[in-house]
């Protein structure tokens, strides 16, 4: 069985929900919910949303007298929203790049970094060639598909093995 939501109602308008009810309600009927003011909560959802894509609605509230039926609609971001959305996610991915860049830089001239054994330094380079190399500007909706390399380990300690038990 689901997870049950409520809606409270007072004065023929919901206040609140849809949420579940604290432990104080939660051994409560449905019956002696509704004779405090708590509706259950029939949720009408989309079959799908894409926040990248799509923006909620506020809920429509339709009261009845044993239940409060939610109803969730969606639109599509305008281009103006979207424009928006993609700029904040450039200047992201911008200070993602130049923390990498900048942490790169400061560890391959530490002495943590001279003393690693030359198989692990000799990742660094094209790691950091990648990341320069990697198209930040212009990308429009694209800016969301930017990925970065995984950062080169930065000492010569292994991860430790797994331990295996036998049972």
């Amino acid at each position: 069985m689901g997870v049950k939501l409520y809606c409270y109602v007072e004065n023929g308008a919901v206040q609140s929900g849809p949420q579940i009810l604290g432990p104080e309600l939660g051994d409560k009927s449905d019956f002696e919910l509704l004779d405090l003011g708590w509706y259950y909560a029939e949720c009408i959802r989309p079959d799908s949303f894409v926040d990248r894509y799509e923006v909620f609605l506020p809920i429509q509230f339709d009261i009845q007298p044993r239940k409060v039926v939610c109803t969730y609609t969606k639109r599509d971001k305008t281009p103006e929203e979207l424009a928006a959305q993609n700029a904040e996610k450039q200047v992201e991915v911008e200070a993602d790049k130049a923390s990498r860049l900048s942490f790169a830089a400061t560890f391959m001239a530490s002495p943590e970094y001279a003393a690693l054994p030359v198989a692990i330094k000799d990742q660094w380079p094209p790691y950091v060639q990648t990341v320069t190399d990697t198209v930040t500007q212009g990308l429009g909706d694209a800016i969301w598909d930017v990925n970065f390399p995984m950062v080169p380990p930065t000492s010569a300690i292994p991860f430790p093995a797994p331990v295996l038990f036998d049972v």
